[in-house]
């Protein structure tokens, strides 16, 4: 006997969920942009899934809203992305903001998080493509909002050249190094992904009082131009080469020619800031 389908979930208006959660139509509206309720939006309204709404009252029926320092600003933020909503994006950040979080926290505790939650849940089919290209865009049109936000003012420590190779094709993860790098006080030139050789090698050359170079990688089996981009840089450069993302290992590292390896930003500043020491 076949096995009988369940039926879809329903979707409900805003002012059908405002009327079975018993509150005024703004709170529900306030519950959506905030990340808080998942949401679509049909033409100009917003609809939620009855089986959403149903996770949102679970136990006793009534809306349970994070209490002040106990949000989940990770899983408002990706509910907000994935529907390709930039000003709810950008309500999460503010809101976790307001609530004590910092502008590199912004990145480290709550962009970064989302960003690896959307790609696990698109390579294991959960949701769509189009679902993963929106959250980036609306992740970049963020990036661009905050670099302002993270930057403190004061001397710079010298510069860090940030790119990748030609190989690569993600820049969003060297934007979010560039800005956190920016906020521990080094000046930044941040050259992106897809770039020959010989042009980062330029760049490198061409800039004043390097720290470091950072070469940022997220792709794998780039072995090839990870080792060309940074015999370039050395024919122009003796300043310390630092391989860093999930595109490679420490042990690749020093088999390619860098001088470190670093898994994320954070580590990449603490290598920074130990170069700095030993100059």
């Amino acid at each position: 006997m076949p096995t009988k389908k369940p039926n879809p979930a329903e979707l409900l208006s805003l002012n059908e969920v405002a009327e079975k959660l018993g509150v005024h139509y703004m709170t529900a509206y306030r519950y959506v942009r905030l990340g808080i309720l998942p949401a679509t939006q049909q033409g100009r309204s917003w609809v939620v899934r009855s089986d959403d709404l149903d996770a949102f009252t679970a136990d006793d029926g009534e809306a349970k809203p994070s209490k002040r320092g106990e949000a989940n600003w990770p899983e408002r933020l990706y509910n907000r992305m994935i529907a390709g909503d930039e000003s709810g994006a950008w309500a999460v950040v503010e809101a976790a903001m307001a609530s004590g979080m910092t502008g590199p926290e912004v990145y480290t505790k709550l962009l970064v998080p989302t960003l690896r939650d959307v790609g696990e849940k698109w390579e294991t089919g959960e949701i769509d493509v189009a679902d993963e290209h929106a959250a980036s865009r609306v992740a970049g049109r963020m990036i661009a909002r905050l670099g302002p936000k993270v930057a403190p003012r004061g001397v710079r420590r010298g510069t860090i050249v940030l790119g990748s190779t030609a190989k690569e094709l993600h820049g969003l993860p060297l934007s979010i190094a560039a800005d956190l790098f920016r906020s521990a006080r080094f000046n930044v030139i941040d050259l992106g992904p897809n770039l020959p050789p010989a042009s980062f090698a330029k760049a490198v050359a061409g800039a004043d009082d390097v720290v470091a170079v950072a070469l940022g990688v997220t792709m794998t089996r780039q072995d090839k131009a990870i080792r060309d981009t940074i015999e370039a840089i050395r024919e122009v450069s003796d300043a310390p080469i630092i391989l860093g993302g999930g595109g490679s290992t420490a042990a690749k590292a020093e088999k390619l020619g860098a001088d470190g390896y670093t898994a994320t930003a954070e580590d990449a500043i603490a290598a920074f800031e130990e170069i700095l020491a030993n100059r």
